[in-house]
Formats: C-alpha cells, sequence, structure tokens
C-alpha cells in the first residue's frame, strides 16, 4: 500500500512524488545553481505536473529549503531525533561530530556550497537559505542537544555559543579546503581524531563558562 501524507488542505500526497520531486530538484540545483533553476524544470525532471510541485512546495525557497533538510536528515542530524537519544554526552558528541564531518565530506554538499558562494553578488537570497537550513539548522539542534545534557547550568545563548564553538571546530580547515577544491578528504582515522579534538575544545569551551 503507497504510504501517504495529508497536507495542509487535507488532499493525500504521494511520499514516493515528494521523494522524486527533492531528488530532481537537487539535481538541478547543482547543475543550474538556485537562480537558474524553475519549477517548470523540476515539474519536468521528476515526471510530475508543476500543480504536484506546488502542491507539495509552496515556491522555489521552499524546495531549496526541503533538498537541504533531507540531506542533512540523511546524515542523521535533525533535532527530532536527537530528542531520543541517551547515553553519555561524551559519545552522543563523538556520533553528532562524525555525522556533520560526513556531511561535509559529502560531494553534493560541496558543490551547493560552490553554487552559493558564486552566487551571492547576484542572489545574496540563496546564501540566506542555505546559511538557515543548513549552518544555522545544525548549530540550533546541538544548542538544544547541549541544553538538554546541561539543565540549568547552560543559557540559551551559552548553549548557542557553545554549538557555534563546535560546529566551527568540526569544520576545522578541510572544510575550507573542500570548497575551494584543494586535497582535503579526511580518512576515518583522521575523521575520529578530529572528532575528538573538537570535543575537547567544546569541553573546554563549556568548563570556562560554568566557572
Amino acid at each position: 500500500m503507497t504510504e501517504l501524507v495529508v497536507g495542509k488542505a487535507g488532499r493525500p500526497k504521494s511520499v514516493q512524488k515528494r521523494k522524486q520531486i527533492l531528488v530532481a530538484a537537487g539535481e538541478l540545483f547543482l547543475e543550474q545553481g538556485f537562480s537558474g533553476c524553475s519549477m517548470d524544470m523540476v515539474a519536468k525532471h521528476s515526471a510530475v505536473s508543476k500543480q504536484t510541485v506546488y502542491s507539495h512546495f509552496s515556491n522555489k525557497e521552499a524546495l531549496f529549503t526541503a533538498v537541504i533538510n533531507a540531506k542533512c536528515k540523511y546524515y542523521q542530524l535533525d533535532s527530532q531525533q536527537l530528542k531520543h537519544e541517551s547515553g553519555r554526552f561524551e559519545d552522543i558528541l563523538q556520533q553528532i561530530g562524525l555525522q556533520i564531518i560526513r556531511l561535509l565530506h559529502d560531494s553534493q554538499v560541496i558543490a551547493l556550497y560552490r553554487i552559493v558562494i558564486g552566487e551571492v553578488s547576484s542572489n545574496p537570497r540563496a546564501a540566506e537559505l542555505f546559511y538557515q537550513a543548513g549552518p544555522q539548522h545544525n548549530m540550533t539542534m546541538l544548542a538544544q542537544c547541549f541544553l538538554r545534557f546541561h539543565q540549568g547550568a547552560l543559557t540559551e545563548s551559552q548553549a548557542m555559543q557553545s554549538a557555534l564553538v563546535f560546529f566551527n571546530a568540526l569544520k576545522g580547515e578541510f572544510h575550507t579546503k573542500s570548497v575551494l577544491g584543494l586535497d582535503f578528504a579526511l580518512n576515518q582515522e583522521q575523521q575520529q581524531q578530529h572528532v575528538e579534538e573538537a570535543i575537547a575544545a567544546l569541553q573546554d569551551f563549556i568548563k570556562r563558562l560554568m566557572q
């Protein structure tokens, strides 16, 4: 039986068609950039009607945001999943850190970073959407995690500062190299070490905040 979800108007929407649209949109954003991609092109590339595309996504901005959200979710970087995570704080940081490292090694994510940077002067809105759905989303998710594990010890502002420290430590030099097209890839052992160093930097920062 086909899995269905109910939209705002109460009409059932095919999950499979939504996936088709997201895959097609992801490919087109990479090929054409944000500015060069249109909803008509997405409809044609996903083999659905334009009306179907709009029944799932109100406009191109919403579609672009959904493509980025889907990529984050693929790497298990969504707040709903983390709400149910339990165990040692360090172990969860290790898991999240490795997922973020793998996300930043994803060739499509790297390509999208480059596309967005290339369009900054002509279409800054694309960069804003990318930041909100990608980096900002991940830092907000991290901050919520930190608040949960340090109940009452950190303010929301301090949790967000801590998230920024951890996220930037995880990106490190390899991310800059990846966007510039330089040799950057970390092997599994290097990724593990990189995450451990980021955790140490985070714990040192949180310790100073709590003094």
